[in-house]
């Protein structure tokens, strides 16, 4: 059992490599002009391939002082051994003494642990019925609509997994999401649907968020409408406090148990991702998860400086903790991954939004950055201008698909338009434009300054080969352990989230009026009864 109060979890820049870094930096960086003149091979070279994904680093500021520092560092920090004892189900959440359990969740029917088999097995079961018509409700009507209410892990995840993958999902079956307390959310995911043939998912793990079960309430009050007291007979529920459940009236065979060492942000290989197996069947959602299974052993495995994820990570301490970059763009040119910047923010805020070590010293350091974005094209012409000529500099991901899903002439054009854009923002972004080569296209003196491009701008490109189950699990998994990554080597810890848990235990006092009064609700009441 690891020791998580060890050597690795103090602060990063006890170590000599950190210095090292800090060195590079005050001496200055070549630009990235420059680097590619010297290195014109630069972009085969800083190219690397991790399962079916290409990742292109050579538009960060990297040259191989700073590569082999940052490598180092990563073999100080015994970055690869908190991966495997990840993986292995040693403890590495310290603040909650136990594992984190998410990849046990995507091992095979050999491999993995007997409860997790039994409620995949479950899953498979219902999915499967659902999708051969054969599940009916409790007036005997075929089923054809889920209804998943969560928040967080229990809505970002699957959210993101059922859109990405519509084009393999079932034509007959409607899924649909309510994250939301408020009333319109959920109306809007209930918006012409049959009670009869719906089925509502209450997903929570502990199975006391006050959204999902204010949400579960309206739910219930509108099957009842169509189902009268049967109504509790379409309530599923997906948590890892099943006696909660019961108690709420859900039949034990309508509840699918998700391990408490499962972080919601790491849970869509679990019962979470139910509505994911019912749109695109178990078999498609087993190559979710074999490809999710691929990464996870290859950056449990790998030397850091063959290990994308790990590579990932050392790029995100470098630009945020040695050269100031406090946030990060990620921008996917696909539509279908519209949802992936919203999963990411979880995923990335919540693991690395922490201000001391796991042995609780001080990091010393920024932590995570701010993770915010949108699609390609429309992020081009939304907050690109400020990425290219405002005074901060942003780091980008740029994610590309390169076939489409549907192979015909107009989504093949598409495919080629947005490839196309992706690369020469990733070029415009890294070599701007001088003031001399503004003035060599005959433009105006007085418009110079205005065209003239600071270039300089990083850049990261991950390239799919096309959007598949597999390859979005390789994605989603590669982000996760590049996440995980970044924490072993700031020392802290990804797996829990104690900020969260003080807004909601805020919220429930303010309710229950066992908190001091809020000026902000009475000014609220106010509003209201005027």
């Amino acid at each position: 059992m690891v020791d998580v109060n060890a050597a690795p979890n103090e602060s990063p820049t006890t170590f000599p490599c950190w210095r090292a870094l800090a060195d590079l930096r005050d001496a200055g960086r070549p630009t990235l002009r420059d680097l590619f003149a010297s290195d014109p091979d630069r972009g085969d070279r800083l190219g690397t391939v991790c399962a079916d994904l290409w990742i292109d680093r050579s538009r960060q500021h990297l040259d191989e002082a700073v590569l082999d520092a940052l490598t180092h560092l990563a073999e100080q920090r015994d970055v690869v051994g908190f991966l495997r004892r990840t993986a292995d189900g040693e403890v590495v959440n310290g603040s909650e003494k136990r594992p984190a359990s998410h990849q046990a969740l995507r091992l095979g029917r050999d491999a993995a642990p007997s409860d997790i088999v039994a409620t995949r097995d479950r899953m498979a079961t219902l999915a499967t019925a659902i999708r051969a018509g054969e599940e009916k409700g409790a007036t005997g009507s075929t089923i054809t609509a889920l209804v998943q209410l969560g928040i967080g892990g229990s809505h970002l995840g699957p959210a993101l997994a059922v859109d990405a993958l519509a084009p393999f999902a079932h034509p007959d079956i409607e899924i649909r999401f309510s994250s939301s307390v408020d009333a319109d959310d959920l109306a809007e995911a209930l918006d012409g649907l049959d009670p009869a043939s719906t089925l509502v998912i209450a997903c929570s793990k502990s199975f006391t968020t006050i959204e999902t079960l204010t949400a579960l309430d309206g739910a219930l009050a509108w099957l009842a409408g169509g189902l009268g007291d049967a109504a509790i007979n379409h309530v599923l529920a997906v948590t890892a406090a099943p006696e909660r459940a019961k108690a709420l009236g859900v039949d034990v065979n309508r509840i699918y148990e998700i391990p408490v060492a499962v972080g919601g942000r790491f849970s869509l290989g679990s019962a979470v991702g139910l509505p994911v197996m019912v749109a695109i069947g178990p078999e498609a959602f087993d190559e979710m998860l074999d490809g999710m299974r691929v990464v996870d052993n290859l950056s449990a495995t790998e030397p850091p400086d063959e290990n994308a994820a790990i590579q990932l990570a050392l790029i995100d301490v470098w630009n945020r903790c040695h050269l100031g970059r406090s946030s990060l763009a990620v921008v996917p040119y696909a539509h279908r991954l519209r949802l992936f910047a919203p999963w990411l923010q979880q995923l990335s805020m919540e693991s690395l939004g922490k201000g001391t070590c796991e042995n609780e010293s001080d990091p010393e350091t920024p932590t995570g950055p701010t993770v915010w974005g949108a699609t390609g094209t429309d992020a081009q012409h939304a907050f690109f201008q400020l990425i290219h000529q405002g005074t901060d500099v942003i780091p980008v991901d740029l994610i590309g698909v390169v076939r489409p899903t549907v192979d015909d002439a107009r989504s093949s054009k598409g495919a080629e338009v947005l490839m196309t854009n992706l690369a020469a923002q990733a070029d415009a972004l890294a070599f701007g434009r001088t003031a001399d080569e503004v003035r060599a296209d005959g433009v105006d003196e007085d418009l110079v300054a205005h065209r003239t491009f600071p270039g300089n701008r990083p850049s990261t490109a991950i390239l799919l080969s096309e959007l598949t189950p597999s390859t979005l699990g390789q994605l989603i998994a590669l982000y996760e352990n590049r996440t995980v990554a970044m924490a072993a080597v700031l020392g802290i810890n990804p797996f829990d989230q104690w900020g969260v848990e003080l807004g909601k235990k805020m919220a429930l006092d303010l309710a229950n009026e066992s908190a001091p009064e809020s000026a902000l609700l009475r000014r609220a009441s106010a509003l209201r009864d005027s």
